[in-house]
């Protein structure tokens, strides 16, 4: 039995998962849904603005599979003048539905949760702990990945070179007729890993590097902050998510040919060598930055709008 303290008195609970619902049914029961619906906003928008980059992402770490043996596959400026020249500018924005849907759901679990999460685990003010962190961000992440599977796969098929199904009912249907109501799950496990991955390293770090900023510097916790602190999270989380994101792209957009998420990374790894697993990091940055930078600020502004604290 533990003593939870979240800025409000949480009684005795045995586990995180008892002490969640009281704070959602605490004295502020509107904060877990403002929390919520400005995560999911921000990671909407982000997702908008980063559209292209993302395209450009799934069709550098797919290529590769098209490309003939010792065919240098091209690079990022090149693949997407290529997009646009062969199937015009919207071809950039292909699966831009299924994004937006994903991005209010997905951002509102997994950046939504992880606050309550942490302080649920303990961490306050005066305690600091990254291993809490990272096991916070870690659950939101994966219960996140779970949730919105079948969004991220149809919009990942939608972005897929001669994806011959252009609107997400058409994918949907086609997922449906290949594998049935699992097969909207196909790729989850790599999914959660990512997810896992991702809102362990970007909210840990934002969280630690603003810190040390703040500590440093004397500037307090304001727009430039948060400007500071997210792009440097931007590089690590790119760095952290980069495997376990091309494993996934291969197994949503290969259907039955992999068995499993080890198949997968092993067949990627005998045609590419390791360096596979790191194809499209260049693309997956220039996204993953700019998209983490939009992410923290936006939703710093919203939470200070709404009458919440800062993250």
């Amino acid at each position: 039995m533990t003593e939870v303290t979240t800025g409000h008195q949480v009684t005795s609970t045995s586990s995180v998962a008892d002490a969640l619902p009281e704070m959602v049914k605490s004295d502020k029961p509107n904060n877990f849904l403002k929390g919520f619906a400005t995560s999911g906003l921000s990671v909407s928008i982000a997702n908008v603005a980063t559209m292209p980059m993302d395209v450009t992402k799934v069709r550098m770490q797919l290529q590769a599979i098209r490309m003939a043996d010792g065919t240098k596959p091209p690079g990022l400026l090149q693949t997407g003048v290529n997009i646009v020249k062969n199937e015009g500018f919207l071809a950039l924005y292909s699966g831009l539905g299924p994004a937006i849907g994903r991005g209010l759901f997905y951002g509102g679990v997994r950046l939504g949760c992880y606050t309550p999460l942490k302080e649920a685990m303990g961490v306050t003010s005066d305690n600091h702990s990254l291993v809490r962190k990272i096991a916070a961000g870690s659950i939101s992440g994966g219960f996140a990945a779970v949730i919105t599977n079948p969004l991220d796969l149809i919009k990942t098929r939608m972005q897929s070179k001669n994806n011959p199904h252009k609107t997400m009912f058409a994918s949907t249907k086609s997922v449906l007729a290949e594998g049935g109501i699992k097969g909207l799950w196909r790729g989850s496990g790599p999914s959660m890993a990512r997810a896992s991955v991702l809102t362990a390293s970007q909210c840990a770090t934002y969280d630690e590097i603003k810190q040390a900023i703040i500590k440093l510097t004397g500037v307090g916790d304001h727009f430039g902050t948060h400007i500071a602190s997210s792009m440097v999270t931007g590089l690590v989380t790119t760095t952290a998510t980069a495997p376990v994101d091309v494993i996934k792209t291969h197994m949503f957009v290969g259907g039955n040919h992999y068995t499993g998420p080890l198949q997968c990374a092993q067949d990627i790894v005998k045609r590419e060598g390791a360096r596979g697993l790191l194809r499209g990091w260049t693309a997956q940055y220039v996204r993953l930055g700019p998209q983490t930078t939009v992410i923290f600020v936006v939703m710093e502004e919203l939470r200070k709008l709404n009458g919440l604290g800062a993250l």
